[in-house]
């Protein structure tokens, strides 16, 4: 996928829906996390992250958050990733 491409799934957020084990899904996590350590607003290194099971609610590390949003999805209906 080019990396434009990878921009304009990630800015119009329609790779939430795509297949959690597909290439798509996988780039745009890594797009998202990216976004979050230059946008977001941690504390000691932590974010909040928008899982299926958490709700944007809890504030873990990246690797955490990438383990999150790889295996339990993406919270779909959300108004803020940080």
């Amino acid at each position: 996928m080019s990396e434009n491409l990878s921009l304009l799934v990630t800015m119009n957020r329609s790779w939430i829906n795509a297949s959690q084990i597909s290439d798509v899904y996988e780039k745009c996590v890594e797009d998202f996390l990216e976004y979050a350590k230059r946008n977001g607003a941690a504390i000691n290194g932590r974010y909040y992250y928008p899982c299926v099971n958490c709700v944007n609610e809890k504030r873990l590390d990246i690797e955490l958050i990438r383990e999150h949003v790889l295996c339990d999805g993406f919270l779909k209906n959300y108004t803020t990733w940080t």
